[in-house]
């Protein structure tokens, strides 16, 4: 079991690798169980710290959520391009109320994980 820091992508990929190996261990205390369960904690600190992203657009947002709500592609783009439409669901479906819809610009993640 590896119990020191990831430092290099190299350690990284490796750690990743064992995770996807034990992946689906019964989580009963057995060692596969807590090396998955280290090796977790130690990837996702490495990817906290070198693997960052941007946080998505106020419209990769929407799509999302409209997709979740079983919007087709061709729907989720009608939507998007008619605002008014796409407020509409969103105080519908999602709870917000209107006129936080309307100051809509780009929408912090937790307003649509809120809940």
């Amino acid at each position: 079991m590896q119990t020191k820091p990831i430092r290099t992508e190299e350690e990284y990929e490796a750690a990743m690798n064992r995770v996807d190996e034990l992946w689906g261990t019964p989580v009963n205390g057995s060692p596969e169980a807590e090396e998955l369960d280290v090796l977790l904690a130690l990837t996702g600190a490495y990817e906290k710290k070198h693997h960052r992203y941007p946080p998505p657009s106020a419209s990769d947002l929407y799509e999302y959520h409209l997709d979740r709500l079983g919007f087709s592609s061709e729907q989720i783009t009608n939507l998007l391009e008619n605002r008014e439409k796409l407020s509409k669901i969103i105080v519908e479906a999602i709870g917000l109320p209107a006129d936080q819809v309307e100051k809509m610009g780009d929408v912090p993640l937790k307003v649509f994980t809120a809940g």
